[in-house]
């Protein structure tokens, strides 16, 4: 493929790329995936006759949104067949810095969103992420307006209605830290009145790092799951504060190397999830961040 893109291309396409990248992590959960698009979009855009373009903005959106949707559905088959737990890639950055666009995305929706059909997803991403009408879902998808409004709907109802999560970044700090030291001193009791009784820890290995292939649920067993890890294994963790999708967690180093990352969703005053990413090809490159 010749590319012929000139600055005015190039400029262009600098301005919409964090938007597009935040749109194609949106879509895919993965970073890696989402850079790919939109590397491929950028080929694509650059090749193409972007002056007969009457709006560049809609054109990348309708590229990206594409690509992304083609390589979400060739991902679906993999991750049914993911070894334990399939978790989301962690926009990570430290601790006070929460510039990165697609660091806003909690990992909780991210989650979610995996319930949903590649298409479902990408009506719903465009819909409620993106902000566009039904008429130009219509157009990126090459459907009507009325099945988008079909698929919006069967979306909304696999997510039980419309989901929020606003959550006290102060407050989930401070609990996540109370967590932490909790845990350095084997304090069981402390742990388990950190957590609402619903509380689960989802953990991703991917069948590459060790780590709970089911959900853990409840106080009690989340305990002892941290307690047992450590005392097992006489594992010393160092858990540094990071921001993870936007909201607290910790990034997890053994002998100094990066070995995992934590993110913390909390409520009411109680820490109702933990997301623990382990597996070490969905861990970010430290020099990103």
């Amino acid at each position: 493929m010749t590319l012929v893109a000139d600055d005015r291309s190039l400029d262009l396409f600098v301005a919409e790329r964090p938007r597009l990248r935040a749109l194609a992590y949106r879509m895919l959960g993965s970073l890696s995936d989402a850079d790919d698009v939109v590397q491929d979009a950028w080929l694509r855009w650059a090749a193409a006759d972007t002056g007969a373009v009457d709006s560049p903005r809609a054109f990348l959106t309708t590229l990206t949104a594409r690509l992304a949707l083609d390589r979400l559905r060739a991902a679906k088959a993999s991750r049914e067949t993911y070894v334990g737990q399939w978790l989301p890639e962690p926009a990570v950055a430290p601790e006070g810095n929460a510039d990165e666009p697609e660091g806003s995305v909690p990992l909780a929706l991210l989650v979610l969103l995996e319930r949903l059909s590649p298409e479902q997803r990408a009506v719903y991403v465009l819909r409620e992420a993106m902000d566009l009408d039904y008429a130009e879902i219509a157009g990126i998808l090459g459907r009507s307006v009325e099945g988008c409004r079909q698929i919006m709907k069967r979306a909304r109802a696999a997510l039980d209605g419309p989901q929020r999560f606003a959550a006290d970044g102060t407050g989930t700090r401070a609990l996540a830290d109370a967590f932490v030291q909790a845990c350095a001193s084997l304090d069981y009791g402390r742990i388990v009145a950190l957590f609402s009784q619903d509380a689960v820890l989802l953990a991703d290995g991917g069948g590459v790092a060790r780590s709970a292939l089911n959900p853990i649920r409840g106080p009690d067993r989340i305990a002892r799951f941290f307690l047992g890890v450590q005392r097992k294994r006489a594992l010393l963790l160092d858990l540094v504060p990071v921001r993870v999708n936007g909201g607290p967690g910790f990034a997890l180093r053994q002998d100094g190397d990066l070995i995992g990352v934590m993110g913390v969703e909390a409520a009411d005053g109680q820490i109702r999830r933990l997301y623990l990413i382990v597996n070490p090809r969905k861990l970010p490159p430290e020099d990103l961040w």
